[in-house]
């Protein structure tokens, strides 16, 4: 239970709150017609954990690398942003099979670009082959889902935060660990699944969302999780996980729909955690 505790105070505390970077920190890198932000933060000579990470619906990686920059700075690992696909710049959506606009609509293959980008990643730096991991917000969350179950064998975990899963995934085709954190009072991504009860995102599914605790149970059986969680609770936050298990659920009674502050640190706190390939 050290761990649960140590995941419910960061998010607590509100740590390593990310700065705005200046964009000269990050390199933009091409892939085909497809584009994404890679910052270089690893010290050292060894290789350095890929950590890939997934904007929401109608965001950009330019966000998700403000939200990230100081953690990465901080662990000293590789971080890429890719960029979804929309008709606007910097409005970018992605595939998720159920969701959300432009890149549903196309049928986009972002699961081969989000492989693509990791192989690209480890070109351009010492990436760590064993200790890659993908996170994503909302959108880029239920993309995270999608990732986790086509390329397991070459993840190390996975992120979700305030996404959701529509109930025709496959099995994956390895285990992954998993850490799903949502907020209760989510009014785009509902907690408790359904259309969602914000008209823009409702436009956006073609399939209801499942509730947030069948994503959590789907990941519990996909990594052979047997034993009966146990959960800590302290000021509407409560962190459930059980021995032996790669799955912790995060779950935040008074937050809405977004990054919630700390979320960055709490997430590279559970990837430092796992044991890598």
């Amino acid at each position: 239970m050290n761990t649960l505790r140590a995941l419910a105070l960061l998010l607590l505390l509100g740590a390593c709150a990310a700065p705005r970077p200046q964009a000269r920190e990050a390199v933009a890198h091409r892939l085909g017609d497809r584009d994404y932000l890679l910052l270089d933060a690893h010290r050292g000579t060894a290789p350095a954990p890929l950590v890939v990470v997934l904007h929401g619906g109608g965001g950009n990686a330019g966000i998700m690398l403000e939200r990230w920059a100081a953690t990465a700075r901080a662990g000293g690992f590789i971080l890429a942003a890719p960029n979804g696909i929309g008709r606007l710049p910097r409005r970018g959506t992605w595939n998720a099979g159920g969701c959300c606009g432009e890149a549903q609509a196309r049928g986009v293959d972002d699961v081969g670009f989000i492989a693509a980008v990791i192989a690209d990643a480890a070109r351009q730096a010492p990436v760590d082959p064993r200790r890659v991991f993908v996170a994503g917000l909302s959108n880029g969350g239920m993309l995270t889902h999608r990732v986790a179950i086509a390329l397991g064998g070459r993840l190390a975990g996975a992120a979700v935060v305030a996404g959701a899963m529509f109930g025709d995934e496959p099995v994956p085709r390895a285990p992954v660990p998993m850490l799903i954190i949502h907020g209760e009072q989510d009014r785009s991504v509902a907690y408790g699944g359904g259309i969602s009860p914000n008209p823009l995102v409702a436009r956006a599914q073609t399939r209801p969302f499942l509730p947030v605790r069948q994503a959590v149970e789907f990941w519990r059986r996909a990594d052979g999780c047997a034993g009966a969680p146990m959960t800590t609770s302290r000021d509407g936050v409560t962190v459930e996980g059980a021995a032996g298990c790669p799955v912790r659920f995060v779950s935040l009674a008074r937050e809405g729909h977004g990054w919630p502050e700390g979320a960055s640190a709490m997430v590279w706190d559970f990837f430092q955690g796992l044991p890598g390939r």
